[in-house]
């Protein structure tokens, strides 16, 4: 075995590398069946802006005591579990909302703002929300499926506290949508096993059928609630959850149709007309088979080739300053894509592709679940965050945050004339990661059951390296274009 992994590394990183405010995010999920290796996808952009930071953690499997309490922001106190799950948590420490997680049974948990109409919600013990309110599902489910009754059960009983949101939670099997309604209410559906959903920053959920548990769960009073507020009359037509639950103005708003049409008009079988003409559908049959890299140039969109893309060249104007809604926009400071495969270890089968900032301009790097620990790159700096993620107060950016996002802003100084090269530089490099997956999972997978944590050292040595390349390979485009421009930065 030692002779083994001796040698799978240089074959894996020669395979892989030779040769060269949380006002947005947004959201892509493709069933099982619309997938190419028949893998659950799920792409996210998170759209905060360039003054916060963020940083990964990997967080262990906990016993915890009889009588303990999670004590949130709200002052909510809930009775902690007796065991949770190991995770993966993109932390955002400074933002309350935009925490993404990754746990040990595969299931992946991130949110999009979707402001609701509700203006006298029902709250009790202070209510749930917050980063704390994910990180419980992360910690506790271990389906998609069990993760939505769990999220659900809680806002029935204490509250949601936000205006409104969509939870995206994803396994290897099932995808869903969970909408939060201020308050105690809340709906959920499961994008079916063919169809690829797009959710920008409205509810995307329509019809409801809550006698149909395969593909829906809620609030058993959604519909007699909307009544009661006179939000709607059922002689005027078929409830729809969107319509009736959510803002007014931002379901309509250009920056979140156009969005989800964008997206659509790229992955989908049949032509989706315009938001101006009729309202976008909840999902839709894709036009081939899906791969993380179908969703990773959804999530690199700015509109190019359509009607909303603006008319001034990339020359006058570069790409994030031209729309501020575009999916990958000038707030996008992290993008990810959750590869979620059954049929093979969680540890090996979920595969979580992370570009830190605007995807556009930056790689997705694959960053295994088995890997032991998380690339030191992609980690705070120890000296202000110390080794705790649930004491962070005053982080400072790690190295692949910091450089990665040096080189976003150097692409936006002269995007024309730089992103071409970059682009190039990255598509080399994902191709090259695509490539090695399937050689690197062979290996592993062969010999899981003779020495599995060595195998885990594997995982971990091949996701670090991808990350420490990346990071590397930002510096050098930067500094060649100085060399050869004389530019001091």
């Amino acid at each position: 075995m030692r002779k083994l992994l001796t040698l799978l590394i240089p074959i894996i990183f020669l395979s892989a590398f030779s040769a060269q405010v949380d006002a947005g995010c947004y959201s892509i999920v493709a069933g099982k069946n619309a997938t190419a290796d028949g893998c659950v996808l799920f792409g996210h952009n998170e759209d905060n802006a360039r003054k916060f930071v963020a940083g990964m953690w990997k967080v262990e499997r906990m016993d915890h005591e009889p009588g303990e309490f999670v004590n949130l922001q709200s002052g909510t106190r809930i009775p902690q579990a007796p065991v949770t799950w190991s995770y993966l948590w993109l932390q955002m420490p400074e933002i309350d909302y935009s925490d993404g997680f990754l746990n040990e049974h595969g299931v992946a948990i991130a949110t999009d703002n979707c402001p609701s109409r509700e203006d006298n919600p029902e709250l009790s013990g202070g209510g749930i929300g917050g980063p704390v309110f994910r990180r419980l599902i992360a910690e506790r489910a271990s389906s998609a499926r069990e993760g939505v009754k769990l999220a659900g059960s809680l806002i029935e009983t204490y509250g949601y506290t936000a205006s409104g949101r969509t939870m995206i939670i994803c396994d290897p099997n099932e995808g869903w949508l969970l909408a939060m309604v201020n308050g105690k209410h809340w709906v959920a559906r499961r994008v079916p096993d063919d169809h690829v959903a797009i959710v920008a920053n409205t509810y995307t959920i329509r019809e409801v059928d809550l006698a149909d548990t395969l593909n829906f769960l809620g609030s058993y009073d959604l519909i007699e609630y909307a009544e009661k507020r006179g939000w709607y009359d059922p002689s005027k037509g078929p409830f729809s959850f969107e319509e009736v639950y959510a803002n007014p103005k931002t379901s309509v708003a250009p920056g979140n149709t156009h969005r989800q049409w964008s997206g659509l008009r790229r992955l989908a079988k049949n032509a989706v007309p315009p938001p101006e003409q009729e309202r976008l559908p909840f999902s839709v049959i894709p036009k081939e088979p899906l791969s993380v890299r179908h969703l990773t140039s959804v999530l690199r969109d700015h509109y190019e080739g359509t009607a909303y893309e603006p008319k001034d060249s990339y020359s006058e104007t570069p790409a994030h300053k031209r729309h501020t809604s575009t999916i990958c926009s000038p707030a996008t400071n992290s993008s990810s894509v959750f590869q979620l495969r059954s049929g093979m270890p969680v540890e090996v089968g979920a595969v979580w592709w992370l570009a830190m900032w605007q995807p556009c301009s930056t790689p997705y790097m694959p960053l295994y679940l088995g890997m032991d620990t998380v690339p030191a790159d992609l980690g705070f700096d120890p000296a202000t965050s110390g080794s705790c993620p649930f004491c962070v107060v005053s982080p400072e950016f790690g190295p692949a945050y910091r450089i990665l996002g040096d080189l976003s802003s150097w692409v936006d100084e002269d995007y024309a004339d730089r992103i071409g090269e970059v682009r190039e530089c990255w598509e080399v490099m994902e191709r090259k990661s695509s490539e090695a997956q399937k050689l690197l999972e062979e290996n592993v997978l062969s010999h899981w059951n003779d020495n599995n944590g060595a195998v885990r050292e594997v995982l971990s040595r091949y996701s670090h390296g991808v990350v420490s390349h990346a990071v590397q390979q930002a510096r050098t485009l930067m500094a060649d274009e100085e060399v050869m421009t004389g530019a001091v930065r």
